[in-house]
């Protein structure tokens, strides 16, 4: 009797000890299971910002790409509209801008600055030299006319320093004109302008007796 009444409290203590490890295992077993499902829930969250993440990567090489096209595209376009400016030339000018004038005679060749520009189409005409410079190769057409008024007049046309055509007047009195027109092959740069030819006179007024003119014919 006294051996049984001393292990059964140790039989109830064991009992007791036991029930609580169990239960202090289980709830461990519960937190690993929470844990390793919220883990892996993380995993498949982490792979979907990582497949965003490249298809953003992706998309946003794309773009890059797009927008190199553009820029080039827009290169070609601004080109082609720049060629497409530089092919349109086309000037007229006469000598006064207003009331009327004798020019010349002078001891030497001499520039003539047509004032009144008319048109002016790709600005290759300077109306501040009377100079025409060609903005691209090609053909080019040219006239001037010469008044006088009581005089003698000649002006010869100019390409760079060579003398192509002259137009010359003999006017004992009165008025007159003479004309002349010229195609000339032209580099870009080069120059065409009108020379009143040395101890010579010319005259003009609002009526626009003495003009040039050009324009480009095509380009080569």
């Amino acid at each position: 009797m006294k051996i049984s009444v001393c292990f059964l409290p140790l039989l109830l203590l064991c009992s007791v000890s036991t029930g609580e490890h169990d239960t202090d295992a289980q709830d461990v077993h519960t937190v690993l299971r929470e844990m390793t499902a919220s883990l892996a829930q993380l995993k498949v969250e982490m792979t979907s910002v990582q497949k965003e993440n490249q298809a953003y990567a992706a998309r946003l090489k794309d773009l890059e790409r797009q927008e190199t096209v553009v820029e080039r595209h827009e290169a070609e376009i601004n080109k082609l509209k720049q060629n497409l400016e530089a092919q349109q030339v086309a000037f007229s000018a006469s000598l006064v801008a207003e009331g009327d004038a004798t020019i010349g005679p002078f001891d030497k060749h001499t520039t003539l600055i047509f004032k009144h520009v008319m048109t002016n189409i790709g600005s290759g005409y300077d109306p501040n030299t009377g100079v025409f410079t060609a903005p691209v190769r090609g053909a080019y057409h040219f006239q001037w006319y010469i008044g006088a008024h009581g005089s003698n007049t000649a002006a010869v046309l100019v390409k760079n320093t060579n003398h192509i055509f002259a137009a010359h007047e003999q006017q004992g009195s009165g008025f007159g004109s003479s004309s002349q027109g010229a195609d000339l092959l032209l580099e870009a740069g080069d120059v065409v302008f009108v020379r009143l030819w040395v101890n010579s006179k010319t005259y003009d007024n609002t009526n626009r007796h003495t003009t040039f003119s050009g324009h480009l014919l095509f380009t080569m």
